[in-house]
């Protein structure tokens, strides 16, 4: 008998006694979380190291990342929430200073993950798995926009 049939004559005898029914993960997708488009060409070892727990650094990252991105997306929208508050009221004073904060909580919100990105970036093991990174200075000139074009007060942000 060939070492290969004995192999699979073992497998097989150990499926039929039941040794598989309870790993860790059966019935479950192999790659779950975007795991073999984050690793690229080296999945094999992402696979390897997730089962175990455990990923690499700039994978973690890649993690931080998108959960700053959404972070970053409930400040903006709450920054547009309050801005309608202001106009439909035009009570621009009253709200000036909860409108200052959440500017100012965007934008070094942004500048943050944009550090983080430009540091996966860096990281990356592959040029095809960077990313590009947030134009800060471009979103945030957005947001000061739709302020404006609500009716905002010139000088609103100057002091942020």
């Amino acid at each position: 008998m060939s070492f290969e049939k004995l192999i699979e004559s073992r497998i097989q005898d150990a499926m039929a006694a039941g040794a598989f029914d309870r790993l860790k993960g059966a019935g479950e997708p192999l790659f779950r979380q975007r795991g073999e488009e984050l690793a690229g060409d080296m999945w094999m070892g992402y696979k390897v190291l997730q089962n175990g727990g455990m990923l690499p650094a700039w994978l973690l990252l890649a993690k931080e990342i998108e959960r700053d991105g959404e972070a970053l997306a409930r400040v903006e929208a709450r920054f547009r929430e309050w801005v309608d508050l202001a106009a439909a009221g035009d009570c621009w004073d009253r709200h000036r200073a909860a409108l200052r904060r959440l500017h100012t909580a965007f934008s070094e919100g942004a500048a943050r993950l944009r550090a983080k990105q430009d540091q996966f970036n860096f990281d990356a093991p592959a040029l095809s798995l960077e990313r590009p990174g947030i134009w800060v200075e471009y979103r945030l000139s957005q947001l000061e926009g739709y302020a404006w074009e609500a009716g905002a007060p010139d000088g609103l942000f100057a002091s942020v």
